[in-house]
């Protein structure tokens, strides 16, 4: 792990400071994530909508519970990201065999309910820990800034619902003829799931790497405490200055006059 070449400033940060270093991150890496997401959750909505025909409201939920399996490119790519390493699109997918099997059970079974997971979810990621150990790392992890990884996941799944809604209506008035605006729109969503389903998807695309980058930045931060990445740079950058400024010092007295 190269510490010197992070691209946020390693301090102590509050688990509101990292949320909102986590929202600036997301917002510079939005395009890409919002890519990534869609790359493996599209196919799944195709795949719920072809061949769960049986129950309308089960494609729906298929969706939302696979949302942790749809974070994941996400968060590799954010992961080398963080450290200057120029992964990109094309190469977090050719990784792929790297993010989505690490894991993969644990966040599509019971971790899947944890109100945190936004957090807890690089542990899975990017340590690979057994499960005796995943539940040492989340509750020392978890210690701080446990609150504020909830609250996370509280407020935008609420802001992504608000979100689902307004892209109800949206499509409503590009496609008059599909769709009846009103609450009959809802009530009748037997008829109308696909559409919800869809603009359901497309508004969890656009707040996913948000969520992603703000728990992967509560996550950072915890280490950074924890770890003392701060004083470990500091620390390198002081023993990196002294052969310079010996050097200089040397220049300045002149050669040394030898008897």
């Amino acid at each position: 792990m190269q510490l010197d070449k992070l691209i946020i400033e390693t301090r102590l940060r509050t688990g509101w400071s990292a949320i909102d270093l986590g929202i600036a991150l997301g917002r510079r890496f939005w395009l890409r994530s919002f890519a990534l997401y869609l790359v493996i959750a599209l196919p799944v909505f195709w795949l719920t909508r072809t061949f769960v025909t049986e129950s309308y409201w089960l494609p729906y939920f298929i969706i939302w519970w696979c949302k942790p399996l749809f974070e994941r490119p996400s968060l590799y790519f954010l992961s080398r990201e963080l450290f200057q390493q120029d992964m990109g699109f094309w190469q977090t997918l050719r990784n792929w065999r790297d993010w989505i099997f690490p894991g993969l059970g644990w966040i599509l079974t019971i971790r899947r309910i944890s109100v945190g997971r936004g957090m807890y979810a690089p542990i899975t990621l990017l340590e690979s820990p057994s499960a005796g150990q995943y539940s040492k790392r989340a509750s020392v992890l978890g210690s701080k800034y446990a609150s504020q990884a909830s609250w996370l996941t509280v407020v935008l799944f609420h802001f992504e619902s608000f979100l689902a809604i307004a892209a109800v209506i949206l499509l409503e008035v590009f496609f008059p003829d599909q769709i009846t605006f009103g609450f009959g729109l809802f009530e009748d969503f037997q008829n109308n799931s696909a559409w919800v389903d869809l603009g359901s998807l497309m508004m969890m695309a656009v707040v996913a790497p948000f969520y992603v980058a703000s728990g992967f930045m509560l996550y950072i931060s915890r280490r950074i405490e924890l770890e003392g990445w701060d004083i470990e740079i500091c620390f390198r950058d002081w023993m990196s200055e002294q052969p310079a400024a010996s050097s200089a010092m040397q220049r300045a007295a002149g050669p040394e006059v030898k008897p």
